[in-house]
């Protein structure tokens, strides 16, 4: 009996290439609820997700907070550290004792290094988006493809570019308030029927609400 080399090749390397996937997969320090849908390769420490948020592959997240039904596309990086811009050097071994580059020169941290990111419920982010340290993402916020987020971010609104700048909000100044009132991501699964029910009706669903 031949032993055929392509058809094991072929019959081995997706599952060896699907096992690279999972290595290069990693969860430090998180808390995830029990809906949220990772898709790997993902590296995500010290963060909280909330449900039926889901965060595509390739995506990079660190030191922060993700509310529920956030919609998260590819290559999505976000908290990687604050650097001077003001200082001698921007190098972490002059002000840092995490050895980033394999080396320090100081006994104590000189500065602050981390700031938590939030990001709100609702929220949907494009492919290859990048979100610095400390910034705040409103609920119900949009943030465009390719988008370099270094400032906070309303509620409701639609930003892109680099750096990311306001487009325009989705809804009228009063939707936009009465939707941060209702909070439906609260809801109890059950009552979620409303928001499918309603999803092209933002006033039917106001009313729907409060009657």
């Amino acid at each position: 009996m031949k032993f055929n080399l392509m058809a094991f090749a072929k019959k081995l390397l997706p599952s060896f290439f699907k096992d690279l996937y999972v290595l290069k997969s990693r969860l430090y320090n998180v808390e995830i609820e029990s809906s949220v849908k990772l898709y790997r390769p993902y590296h995500i420490s010290n963060c909280r997700i909330g449900n039926y948020t889901y965060i595509a592959n390739d995506s990079y997240v660190s030191y922060a907070d993700i509310g529920k039904f956030c919609s998260i596309g590819p290559h999505f990086c976000a908290g990687w550290g604050i650097h001077p811009t003001d200082k001698i050097s921007t190098s972490p071994m002059f002000y840092s004792t995490r050895r980033q580059n394999g080396t320090s020169l100081v006994k104590d941290d000189k500065l602050i290094e981390r700031k938590k990111i939030v990001i709100g419920n609702d929220v949907f982010i494009g492919v290859n988006v990048t979100i610095l340290d400390g910034v705040r993402i409103g609920d119900g916020a949009i943030i465009a493809a390719g988008a370099v987020v270094v400032s906070d971010v309303a509620p409701y609104s639609i930003v892109g570019g680099v750096p990311a700048r306001e487009i325009k909000k989705r809804f009228p100044d009063e939707q936009i308030e009465t939707l941060k009132t209702i909070k439906w991501w609260d809801f109890e699964d059950g009552r979620l029927r409303l928001v499918e029910q309603y999803f092209d009706d933002v006033e039917g669903f106001v009313k729907a609400i409060r009657d």
